[in-house]
């Protein structure tokens, strides 16, 4: 804590916008009744939201034996549809 608290107190002195990963880890438990699409929009966005780098971010999934083999097959769907690199980069490329 005395380190985060050190770096967002140099930052607030000329406003640079600060964000600190606190070493969170955010389960996700789906349960064989989930809405598998309402689980994957959800992990895609906040599993990967600031570069995976925010103490929320869905980094840990736990799923029912129903609905396991759907959840990983659209996950893996959704999150081969995100883009890597800087968001008005032309070159940014597509992940494989």
């Amino acid at each position: 804590m005395a380190t985060g608290q050190k770096v967002l107190s140099a930052a607030a002195g000329n406003l640079k916008r600060t964000h600190l990963e606190l070493g969170g880890k955010a389960p996700v438990i789906v349960l064989d009744d989930a809405d598998v699409e309402a689980v994957v929009s959800g992990v895609r966005t906040f599993g990967f939201y600031n570069a995976g780098q925010d103490c929320t971010a869905a980094c840990r999934l736990y799923a029912g034996t129903a609905v396991y083999e759907k959840l990983v097959a659209d996950l893996t769907s959704a999150v081969r549809s995100l883009k890597v690199g800087r968001r008005r980069r032309p070159a940014s490329r597509w992940v494989r």
